[in-house]
């Protein structure tokens, strides 16, 4: 009985899965756009690469915010994208207590309380410290991004979400530690500080995408103009969420619980937000 829900479960979210046959390039809104690329050889990955003009006046970025100081309620990058009307919203930073054991046991569900790892900041007020050996993306009140290395960013810092590792600094690929093929979610930015890319690849799905190698997420991002470069959760977590006609909807293949296209409630997010009475 079990087994035969599982595979129930498995074919309805396996049909929302999008396509891996076609390459998509679109403009999502002025000054933000995607572009959806594949790769075959020497593994199956799909990757989605958004690029967001900060310069954009309409443009701006938000965070999640906690239930208390540094406590906050699992959901998933969907209903955050819900919750604030985003244009795009992904995954954030990693986040405790977790654990996925089958499809039936798993933590954190919707409303569970979790702790971020690294540095969170929301609405200018810190909700995680940071760890020095952790960077952050940081952003300004005027919505232009750095990445602040030793876990730290500049006074002034309005949202902030931190990464495992930083993978190219000043534009050059940093020291890797590994060649492990998993599924990715990575944010860029460029020297001036006024371009932000996101990117997220799909894994864990064999004949679909296997996931990327941090050299191959690092080098789509240099060849997209980034020039620092850090990852942040990654796995099951990895998941994009674009609104299309008034309506969110998946455009990646998350992966959660051994089940295709499952979300994962997820600690924090980043969202990008377009107040069109302000579109130049």
């Amino acid at each position: 009985m079990v087994a035969a829900l599982l595979i129930i479960a498995c074919t309805v979210y396996l049909g929302r899965r999008p396509s891996r046959t076609a390459v998509v390039i679109k403009n999502i809104h002025p000054g933000i756009s995607y572009q959806r690329g594949i790769q075959n050889s020497p593994y199956r990955a799909v990757y989605h690469l958004i690029e967001i003009d900060l310069t954009n006046p309409a443009v701006s970025l938000i965070g999640t915010e906690p239930v208390s100081d540094f406590e906050y309620a699992a959901q998933t990058v969907e209903d955050f994208a819900l919750e604030n009307d985003t244009e795009i919203a992904i995954n954030g930073n990693f986040f405790y207590p977790f654990h996925s054991n089958n499809p039936f046991d798993f933590y954190p569900h919707r409303g569970d309380l979790v702790e971020l790892s690294g540095l969170a900041i929301n609405n200018g007020l810190i909700h995680s410290d940071p760890r020095p050996d952790w960077p952050a993306l940081c952003v300004g009140s005027d919505q232009r991004v750095e990445i602040g290395e030793f876990g730290r960013c500049p006074a002034g810092t309005q949202v902030a979400l931190a990464g495992s590792i930083q993978t190219v600094r000043n534009g050059s690929m940093a020291e890797l530690p590994n060649e492990e093929v998993y599924t990715r979610t990575a944010v860029g930015v460029n020297k001036t500080g006024d371009r932000l890319w996101l990117l997220l690849v799909d894994g864990k799905q064999p004949f679909f995408s296997e996931g990327a190698t941090y050299f191959l997420s690092a080098q789509l991002l240099i060849e997209a103009g980034a020039t620092n470069v850090i990852h942040l959760d990654g796995g099951g977590s990895t998941t994009l969420v674009i609104q299309q006609n008034g309506e969110q909807e998946i455009f990646n293949a998350p992966y959660h619980t051994r089940i295709v296209m499952r979300q994962r409630p997820v600690a924090n997010h980043l969202g990008v937000q377009v107040d069109e009475s302000r579109l130049p």
